[in-house]
């Protein structure tokens, strides 16, 4: 199962390569300046994605996934920055290391995963909308870059809440999947091509019953589906550790800032 953090977990490792730290009231304003360049970096024949992008977050693309964005973000800032902002490390165990020096993600792990410290995750929905000016400068590029993964990831929680999330588990993949966190074997037909992991396959079918309201266009209905599997599993994950009202919170956040209107009609 494809994992890394929706779109803020993107932002909360990011921080600008080489700055001062970023302005009181501003801590993401950086992060948020650098998505266009960063896009513009990786645009163009002669650019090699895979030789880009593949190695830190395991993606052979830049243009959808959370993995994608992360690599975007990556071409003009450093992902050990920020740590060094937040109060708390981001991780209270896990897989990864992310700390003030040094940033990797173990992204091949078949069950096990990052448990975000609570306190992390509080001061990033704070920290996500900057104020001001910055403020100002974060609408547009929000619009360009990550609105699409904002919505997507809202969807899916909808979608788990109205059958009974975070207390019950809807029932075919997204159970299995839940007791295969905890310690389950991966069911026939569920599993990946390759190791003992949880295929993001097995949730296409509900996946693909959210592409109309998302509300944007998209060249190739694939990369929603894909983009909505993977929020399903960061659901899941988040349940499981205790972060999963938390990170709520801050995609709601981000939301209400940067695209009310839409979040008035899917809440």
């Amino acid at each position: 199962m494809p994992r890394l953090g929706p779109v803020l977990a993107l932002l909360l490792v990011a921080g600008c390569a080489g700055s001062a730290p970023a302005p009181a009231g501003a801590p993401l304003a950086d992060v948020w300046a650098g998505l266009d360049a960063g896009a513009a970096a990786l645009t163009g024949a002669a650019v090699d994605v895979v030789a880009v992008c593949d190695p830190p977050f395991a993606t052979w693309f830049a243009d959808f996934g959370v993995r994608g964005l992360a690599c975007v973000a990556a071409q003009t800032v450093a992902p050990a920055a920020l740590v060094a902002r937040a109060p708390v490390a981001p991780f209270r165990s896990g897989p990864h290391t992310a700390t003030a020096s040094r940033v990797a993600l173990d992204l091949a792990a078949d069950r096990a995963f990052g448990h975000y410290d609570p306190a992390f995750v509080r001061w990033l929905a704070d920290a996500a909308v900057p104020t001001g000016p910055a403020g100002a400068l974060a609408a547009p590029v929000y619009r360009r870059h990550v609105a699409r993964l904002a919505r997507v990831y809202w969807l899916t929680h909808a979608d788990l809440r109205a059958e009974g999330f975070p207390r019950l588990t809807p029932p075919g993949p997204l159970a299995a999947y839940a007791r295969f966190l905890e310690g389950a074997p991966v069911p026939d037909g569920m599993g990946t091509y390759e190791g003992d992991g949880f295929s993001v396959f097995a949730f296409t079918d509900r996946s693909e019953r959210l592409l109309g309201d998302v509300g944007l266009p998209v060249g190739n209905e694939w990369t929603l589906t894909y983009e909505a599997n993977t929020a399903y599993g960061f659901w899941l994950r988040r349940r499981q550790n205790g972060t999963h009202g938390a990170w709520r919170d801050a995609l709601q956040g981000v939301l209400r800032a940067y695209d009310a209107d839409w979040l008035s009609t899917h809440s």
